[in-house]
């Protein structure tokens, strides 16, 4: 964790008691003046000097203290809880230091504070003493934590100052995530060929290839029609294939006028990246390798004007990848003619397969709908959520859902209040409406 530098300190301040020996050495010295008593302006020098002599020793004395920090578990969901721990060590006595404080955004609430507890004795390390708190957030994001700081004093409690001990280190807030059923999702492609994805191939075939015979190789294993092409005994050897592909496409863009898609508000886009976490979890741990697609960013646009995007990789197994990368998931404001399929076009050229490709948007354009109805071809399945506010879910006439309905996409139109297992069951079982042969749409609200 970065370590606070020198000047990281708060300025002296006054205790009670302070303020007291201030007052009193005021009071006395008005009164000596007043009755010609010599006697009480020494008294009173003296408890101004003991009260300066107080502020050095606080300014230039600093406890020599360490602080190590850690988080139980190293990130956490939206909601959940994180235990930090820190130990606090010491090579001389903590006597001197009274109060932690814990510096921590907004987010989390309430501020981490309380008193130092008295340091045990360790042999060869000094004093040491373990703070321990619960930290919970309701947003997702990267959050710092820290400074680390004490309040330390005079022997005689007279001022005290803050100085800081421990710098910052950051805890991935992550999206919740919901635990989908595993279920054949399939959708019918516009020529009535089925595509479809059975627990989403948690157990893959293995292709079969051949090879020479080697001394050992069982003779269940002889490839007949190799043997007889080539001319000599060939066996069957069994090769893995690789992972498969698959794509979630995340509208990132800031809803704003024109043809541009995005989500109309933070509870809104919320939303859509918890169901982009639940989907993402769900292909890695089925054994996909999965491209996420962020469709805006804040990088500087391309030279031919069109909107940035990002794509990121994540191997089976990821799943804490892919969370933390969605924990800094913001919305971008977008330039017009603004295409949220971009991406999609770069991974389904690079890879030059159908995959599964499942696209979390706000509202969709026209023109978007027919971009990404285009890429059907590429896509099985192909599934859109379509995530709106209720009043316009409620007003809509769903000719984008529709266009890509036409096209063999399975749609779903939601809210910011749908759950995300009930979205999945939309797609996933056809809950609200079954399917057709042209794809299908279904709506569903709170």
């Amino acid at each position: 964790m970065p370590t606070p530098s020198r000047g990281s300190s708060r300025a002296v301040r006054p205790t009670r008691r302070g303020w007291s020996v201030l007052l009193t050495a005021g009071a006395v010295l008005v009164g000596a003046t007043l009755i010609d008593r010599r006697e009480g302006l020494y008294l009173s020098a003296f408890l101004v000097l003991l009260f300066a002599g107080s502020v050095v020793y606080v300014h230039g004395h600093r406890p020599r203290l360490t602080a190590v920090r850690s988080f139980s578990p190293p990130s956490v969901m939206v909601g959940e809880p994180a235990l930090v721990h820190t130990r606090v060590t010491s090579k001389t006595d903590l006597e001197t230091v009274t109060v932690w404080t814990e510096q921590v955004p907004a987010a989390f609430g309430r501020t981490p504070t309380g008193e130092l507890p008295r340091g045990r004795w360790q042999p060869g390390r000094g004093y040491s003493a373990d703070l321990e708190y619960e930290l919970r957030s309701s947003r997702r994001g990267q959050y710092p934590i820290g400074p680390l700081w004490v309040t330390h004093g005079d022997p005689f409690g007279l001022v005290v100052a803050e100085r800081a001990i421990a710098g910052s280190r950051e805890i991935s807030i992550t999206p919740r995530v919901s635990i989908l059923a595993n279920a054949g999702l399939a959708n019918a492609s516009g020529d009535g060929v089925r595509h479809e994805l059975n627990h989403f191939a948690a157990h893959r075939a293995d292709e079969l290839i051949a090879r020479e015979y080697r001394t050992g190789d069982s003779l269940r294993r002889v490839h007949w029609s190799q043997t007889a092409r080539r001319g000599e005994l060939m066996v069957r050897q069994e090769e893995r294939q690789g992972d498969p592909e698959a794509a979630i496409v995340l509208d990132t863009a800031l809803a704003g006028r024109g043809e541009a898609n995005g989500a109309n508000s933070d509870a809104h886009f919320e939303r859509m990246v918890e169901l982009a976490a639940s989907l993402g979890v769900h292909l890695l741990d089925a054994g996909y390798q999965l491209s996420l697609i962020e469709s805006a960013t804040d990088a500087v646009s391309n030279a031919d004007g069109a909107s940035p995007y990002r794509i990121s990789r994540f191997e089976p197994g990821a799943a804490p990848a892919l969370l933390d990368t969605l924990a800094e998931t913001q919305r971008h404001p977008v330039r017009d003619g603004y295409d949220a399929t971009a991406g999609l076009g770069t991974v389904i050229r690079r890879t030059g397969k159908v995959m599964p490709v499942f696209a979390v948007l706000g509202h969709v354009s026209p023109t978007g709908a027919r971009r990404l109805a285009a890429m059907k071809i590429n896509a099985a399945p192909a599934v859109a959520f379509i995530t709106q506010d209720e009043r316009q879910l409620r007003n809509a006439d769903s000719t984008e859902a529709q266009v890509l309905g036409d096209a063999g996409w399975r749609t779903a139109q939601l809210t910011e209040r749908t759950p995300v297992v009930d979205a999945w069951s939309l797609v996933a079982f056809g809950a609200a409406g079954g399917q057709s042969a042209k794809g299908g749409r279904d709506r569903v609200g709170n």
